[in-house]
């Protein structure tokens, strides 16, 4: 893998979220002004989990498939977002477990603090909603963008960038994540940039059929997960 501007964009965000995160009473005053920007918990409850893996996986991945093969844009495969997703995901775990010192807000019951419900206490960094919605978003600007010019590109990308960077920013609003958790998330979003690159992954990624019907099998299993249970949990 080269060094280039997502590797260095990556090291960056990695470096600025270890030096937040070596800072707790910073973390936690960055906390406490998000926070207090929750102004409805129902409001909430819903847009933040618009990162969840389920969610991307059964909504977020199709719309913006469909979108890229419908319109001027260069089409991106339902098997490339969701084959990403679960690279975000695996990097994810890895890091969880590494950082598994790294305990969330709702472990310390902060008395100035408005949790929303569930509160998780433990594998706090990075966060997985914002990987999520970042990475794939990332990855679907950097193809379906790809060597074309559009006349609405700036105002499709930046509207696609403004919803994942709100849904990852409403993890530290809801206080279900600290702000250095959601910077290390933006890290991997551009870690990944560079890894839908490999070689080894083109197949995978792009022509493999069996990554075809894997996609088809795990969007259809979301969304029976989602309807049989009647949650994302």
């Amino acid at each position: 893998m080269t060094i280039n501007h997502y590797s260095l964009m990556s090291l960056c965000f990695f470096a600025l979220a270890l030096l937040i995160k070596s800072m707790p009473f910073l973390d936690i005053e960055l906390l406490k002004f998000f926070n207090s920007l929750m102004f409805s918990e129902l409001f909430f409850a819903y847009f933040t989990e618009i990162g969840n893996g389920l969610v991307c996986l059964a909504i977020i991945i199709p719309v913006l498939s469909y979108f890229s093969h419908k319109t001027s844009l260069n089409s991106v495969k339902i098997q490339t977002l969701v084959m990403v997703g679960l690279i975000i995901g695996a990097i994810v775990k890895v890091l969880k477990e590494l950082a598994s010192f790294s305990v969330r807000p709702g472990y310390y019951q902060l008395e100035d603090i408005n949790y929303l419900e569930p509160v998780f206490s433990y594998n706090s960094f990075p966060s997985g909603h914002a990987a999520t919605i970042i990475g794939i978003s990332f990855v679907w600007i950097s193809l379906a963008f790809r060597g074309i010019t559009t006349k609405h590109a700036g105002l499709i990308i930046s509207l696609v960038i403004f919803l994942a960077l709100s849904v990852s920013l409403s993890r530290v609003i809801v206080a279900a994540h600290w702000l250095s958790d959601v910077l290390g998330s933006i890290a991997i979003a551009f870690l990944v940039l560079n890894v839908v690159e490999l070689k080894f992954l083109k197949n995978i990624l792009y022509n493999s059929n069996l990554s075809k019907y894997a996609s088809f099998f795990l969007i259809g299993l979301a969304w029976f997960y989602i309807l049989s249970q009647g949650t994302i949990y």
